[in-house]
């Protein structure tokens, strides 16, 4: 991974980071006390208990310093761990209860210490106790071997911090501990950002995505703002010099130049454009609506064709109502065109719904042929939305009766899998694909779009309309003598002309 690669992650997941900055230092501010508190921290104490070896009888020195090393067998093995480990409720191992003390004989005075180390003084105390306790008791039974022993406690242990940790203090300011919580936080932001991008497949960048696709990016269109979702504005036409409007021209310009290349084989028919995306949301519809209006700034007749019978919404972003459109022709089989035309509020944009009859989608669009065909004689270009390619078969029989087609892909939504499987798909037909569309994707220098920076590029004149519903509103608002197209107007007549 280069540093510019780990540089974007960290731009991508800037907000995990945060939130386990904030998160950490929180937490940490919130439980630590506000006074700084300096009372020392005592890390460990150690007990030891002293038993005296005596015989019975009065015995010469010699017998009982030759028992000396039989009592501190007994004490660490057998049956004394086990009495010891029950009086103290230790569930575990008594073999593992036994290494936590230390056993040492002194032959010149005749005693055994018992010696243990606990951050507890209480329980250090009390485990020494108990083994030296059990001790007793045991010879007291007198086992084999141990008849003439006697022995008694001559000092019972006591708790006694160790000098070495006597005087640790743990760091108590509250904004020391806050900060060192923040640091530990973002190192754990960092990396936990690192494991969701690994095990994240979506693309985002220009780069990922024409890879992805194996196509040339042709448009990249900036994210938009919630205010201006809510008004639904077409904003090539509300606010033209932006780089949103730059990006639909873009797509235009590929088109336009394809078309020019195309023309010795396709004549002078018009051009038919299908948009598309793999998945729903991804902003085709919006797409198709811009793209419009990017070619009638231009002079050119447009027909926007609604073959999205799923689930249709091009007459929302045209604030044109729903009424009867494709379905109706389709399922009537006869009908003119003309007669489901509507005019938009674009002047050079016209609209054919998606009509009142969706009960069968696919069956439907198998005769889309000559409804297209018909809608080339009436417009220089026809714009067809039509359903997601992933998401829908019918799409797959309009292909061959169009003559470039636009992929829609928004920055972060598209995975690596959809794009391969759209990539496949599109290989099948022999359809020419112009590019894609990034949406939602910021905008940087060199970006198709970008205009700023350059002493011209984007933002709005003085006194022009702002977010009216529909975008083309505002337009016509602004300019009443630009008149509505009439639907039955024929395009193709007026070149022959």
């Amino acid at each position: 991974m280069s540093l510019k690669d780990f540089l974007s992650i960290l731009r991508h997941r800037w907000l995990v980071i945060v939130l386990c900055v904030l998160i950490a230092a929180g937490v940490v501010f919130a439980i630590t006390p506000a006074e700084r508190d300096v009372s020392p921290r005592i890390g460990s104490y150690t007990a030891t208990s002293t038993l005296l070896v005596g015989s019975v009888g009065a015995p010469d020195a010699g017998a009982g310093y030759a028992s000396l090393g039989r009592v501190a067998l007994f004490i660490t093995t057998g049956e004394v761990p086990r009495n010891a480990a029950a009086a103290l409720g230790y569930e575990g191992d008594p073999a593992l209860l036994a290494k936590q003390i230390t056993v040492e004989t002194q032959g010149e005075s005749a005693s055994v210490t018992i010696t243990t180390t606990a951050s507890d003084g209480e329980r250090a105390a009390n485990v020494v106790n108990t083994f030296a306790n059990e001790t007793i008791a045991f010879f007291e039974t007198s086992p084999p071997g141990a008849e003439t022993t006697r022995l008694s406690v001559l000092q019972e242990a006591t708790p006694i911090p160790n000098e070495s940790t006597a005087n640790f203090v743990i760091p108590p300011d509250r904004w020391f501990r806050t900060l060192l919580a923040a640091v530990l936080g973002l190192l754990f932001g960092i990396a936990l950002a690192l494991v969701l991008e690994r095990l994240d497949s979506r693309l985002r960048t220009r780069e990922e995505i024409a890879e992805a696709l194996d196509m040339p990016i042709v448009g990249v269109v900036p994210k938009i703002t919630a205010a201006q979702r809510r008004n639904k504005e077409i904003l090539t036409v509300t606010q033209p010099l932006s780089p949103y409007a730059d990006g639909y021209r873009s797509v235009r310009a590929a088109l336009a130049h394809g078309q020019a290349e195309a023309a010795p084989a396709r004549g002078h028919q018009s051009l038919v454009v299908l948009v598309s995306s793999a998945h729903v949301a991804e902003g085709k519809s919006t797409s198709t609506a811009n793209l419009a209006a990017s070619f009638a700034e231009t002079g050119k007749q447009v027909l926007v064709i609604d073959a999205d019978l799923r689930s249709p919404d091009v007459h929302e972003k045209l604030d044109v109502p729903q009424g009867a459109g494709v379905s109706d022709l389709l399922v009537d089989g006869q009908g003119s065109l003309n007669s489901v035309i509507r005019p938009t509020n674009i002047p050079g944009v016209r609209v054919v719904t998606a009509g009142t009859r969706l009960a069968h989608p696919t069956a439907l669009a198998s005769r889309m042929g000559p409804l297209v065909a018909s809608a080339r004689k009436r417009a220089d270009v026809v714009i067809i939305d039509s359903a997601p390619l992933l998401e829908a078969a019918e799409v797959f029989d309009i292909l061959p009766h169009v003559d470039d087609v636009v992929l829609v892909a928004r920055s972060g939504r598209l995975s690596a899998a959809s794009a391969q499987r759209t990539k496949e798909m599109l290989a099948r037909f022999n359809i020419p694909v112009v590019g894609a569309v990034i949406v939602g994707a910021p905008l940087r220098k060199g970006d198709i779009g970008y205009g700023s920076g350059y002493g011209y590029g984007y933002g709005e004149t003085k006194g022009k309309a702002k977010g009216k519903r529909g975008g083309a509103r505002a337009v016509a608002d602004e300019k009443p003598e630009a008149s509505l197209v009439e639907p039955a107007e024929d395009v193709q007549a007026q070149r022959s002309k």
